[in-house]
Order: structure tokens, then sequence, then C-alpha cells
């Protein structure tokens, strides 16, 4: 099984990142179902 930290996305399996949010005074990925994704393009 993969480890999240050898890869680069931040996000679960078929999410996306689209930018970034600030949850708790912290920047997080802003993380989005694929589908999602795709409309909003």
């Amino acid at each position: 099984m993969a480890d999240k930290k050898e890869t680069k996305d931040p996000c679960w399996k078929n999410y996306e990142q689209i930018g970034t949010k600030t949850k708790a005074g912290k920047k997080v990925p802003n993380c989005v179902p694929k589908k999602a994704a795709e409309k909003k393009k």
C-alpha cells in the first residue's frame, strides 16, 4: 500500500485538489470529488 508521504497528492482517492482553504487558522488543501471538480471547470 502506498504511503501518503510518498505521493504529492494530499487528497483521497477520487478527490482532486482545487486550491486551498483556511481551517482552524491553517491553510489546508481544498479537496473535492472529481465529478464536482469537472462541473466547475
